[in-house]
């Protein structure tokens, strides 16, 4: 059916060391690593830069979510060694163009995080300019590891993924959650505490594998 998702490690922690930590447990069953808001706030564009030193191959994520500055903000993230930067959904068009430029040049990619008050039309527009990429989030802040997702964020999925856009899933998907996608055209899921903080978390980050290898046969 569906092409196979990816499985996206979220590093949402404050510092290089336990990023660096969780990401050589489970680099040999992860497909992207996220650089997260709060580690590149803490430690700047140097962890990008180090993480790519570590990971040479991998696909990283500079999560900066762009609200302003898109030009100036881009340029450090993918020279950094991002290949792909996240922008939010509202930022003003002027600076989502700005972005993509830069990443046109890095040959890298803009993400656009969803706002609450999308349209329909705002989802054409954005995939007319060349963004290929939108994360969805599901939940409030801190989601449970776990929580469910809506019918209606399910839909929304399918919808965006219709537009042509390639679709990141975020907030509370865990291992045993990944079933509920089954027809559902998702193309990377992030999980984040679910690995870090797991007991085992190269075992947890294969049980994330193995879940989506057995929903999108």
């Amino acid at each position: 059916m569906n092409d196979r998702p990816l499985l996206q490690l979220a590093l949402d922690v404050l510092d290089l060391d336990t990023a660096t930590r969780v990401t050589q447990q489970t680099y040999s069953a992860i497909d992207v690593i996220e650089v997260g808001t709060l580690l590149c706030l803490s430690e700047g564009m140097h962890a990008v830069r180090a993480l790519r030193d570590a990971f040479a191959e991998a696909t990283i994520v500079a999560d900066v979510r762009i609200v302003r500055a898109g030009k100036n903000i881009a340029e450090m993230a993918f020279d950094a060694g991002a290949n792909w930067v996240t922008v939010v959904g509202e930022a003003p068009i002027e600076t989502l163009g700005a972005a993509l430029e830069v990443a046109y040049k890095h040959g890298g990619e803009i993400q656009v995080e969803l706002h609450e008050g999308w349209t329909h039309h705002e989802a054409i527009h954005w995939r007319d300019m060349g963004i290929r990429q939108i994360i969805l989030h599901s939940g409030v802040e801190v989601d449970p590891v776990g929580g469910e997702w809506s019918t209606q964020a399910m839909d929304t999925i399918c919808e965006l993924a219709d537009i042509g856009f390639r679709v990141t899933a975020t907030g509370g998907i865990s291992a045993h959650s990944i079933s509920a996608f089954e027809e559902v055209p998702v193309s990377i899921f992030i999980a984040g505490r679910a690995i870090a903080q797991a007991e085992n978390p190269l075992a947890e980050a294969q049980a994330f594998q193995d879940a989506i290898e057995a929903t999108y046969v």
